[in-house]
Parts: C-alpha cells; structure tokens; sequence
C-alpha cells in the first residue's frame, strides 16, 4: 500500500491537470473579436482577465498575438489550496503556436519581462509561445514578492532577452513547489531557466527541451 500511495503521489506532481472546482469560472480573451465568437465573459486583454479572475478561474486564451506585460498577484490568501488554481492558458483547442505573447521589446533588462508573478500562490501558465521580450520571458519573484505553487507547462519560450539579460524563466529566492514541466526553451539571451538564489524551492524541472540560448 505504501509503494502504491508513493507512486500516486509522484504521479499527482509530476503529470498536473486541470483541478475542478464549484467556483471554477472560464474567462475568454479574443484581442480582435469582442464577442470571442459567442463566448462569455470577453475580454480583449489577457491583463484584463487576470485582474478579475477569481480563485479556480481558468483564463482562456483565443489565437493571436498579444502585445503585453501581464502582472499576476492571485490567491494571497493564507488558507489558498490547489482547489483555488488560476489557470491563464492558451485555447486547447487550438494549435501550438497560435497564442504569442511579445511582452515588452527592447535592449535593456530592467522592467522587460512579458510575464511576471508575485505573492501569488496555485498559478498555472500554460501553452504560450513568448518571444520578443527585452527582458525574462517568465519571472518569478522573490522573498517577500515570492510565490508558491506555480506551475510552467508547455510553454514556447524564444528570442528573449539579451547578451546582458536573462530571457527564458527566472525564479528568485523562495518559490516553493514551482514545477517547469514540457516546455520548448531556445534562442533567448544568457539562460533558458535561472534560479538566482540558492535559499530556495523544492523547484521541480522536468522534460523540458533546451536548445541554442546564449
């Protein structure tokens, strides 16, 4: 019994899925359609949807590219479980490569990121291709800025930072339970993943593909 609850266990971390809930809320982001063919809510920026979300909201992602920074501060709650997972996803239904978040261009590093998540716990990002960032394609933040629990899971992530910069994922001191799991890292300045302390996680890193980064 205990080699079938260990095996369960790792089984559960390792190959996440969407969580059901009763408060579970789908927000649509379609950038050119304001009906989002039919669906509701709508939302033309992926930020708008992030600012109202709820705990166990799924934020839905329609075809496009999308110019932005998006800034995540969710589930500060203390008493917050994987029940209250905020997913921000590309539309399953669509192709790889369909959903592209640029961020913000540029050569300097300071404040160029196209993802960045702070005191946020039970995050999931997942099915984006991210490129033309000036700075960290995904940022998590550290100590008293430091998250828990969030997921990175199948994301592209390329063409990202600089010579100076970091440009694929970056996670600061703390982060506890951060998963990066099936995502496609290549062609971004300096690292693919960074962690920048050495007091920090469990992190997890798993079959990941990285390729070509400075």
């Amino acid at each position: 019994m205990r080699k079938l609850l260990g095996l369960v266990t790792l089984f559960t971390l390792f190959c996440p899925w969407p969580v059901e809930s009763q408060q579970q809320a789908i927000l649509y982001i379609n950038r050119t359609d304001p009906s989002c063919d039919g669906k509701s809510p709508c939302y033309s920026t992926i930020q708008a949807a992030v600012d109202v979300a709820q705990p166990g909201s799924i934020i839905r992602i329609q075809a496009g590219s999308y110019p932005e920074q998006i800034s995540i501060e969710k589930n500060k709650f203390p008493n917050a479980t994987e029940f209250d997972r905020i997913v921000v996803e590309a539309d399953p239904a669509l192709q790889p490569g369909q959903v592209v978040l640029t961020g913000a261009p540029g050569p300097q590093c300071t404040e160029r990121w196209a993802i960045r998540i702070k005191q946020s716990k039970f995050i999931t990002i997942r099915g984006l291709t991210i490129t033309g960032t000036g700075g960290q394609a995904i940022s998590l933040m550290g100590g008293n800025n430091g998250n828990q629990e969030i997921h990175i899971e199948l994301n592209r992530i390329f063409g990202n930072g600089s010579s100076s910069c970091n440009g694929g994922i970056t996670i600061a001191r703390g982060n506890p339970g951060t998963l990066i799991v099936n995502n496609l890292l290549y062609a971004n300045g300096r690292n693919a993943i960074t962690f920048e302390d050495a007091d920090g996680g469990p992190h997890y890193v798993i079959s990941n593909t990285i390729y070509r980064n400075q």
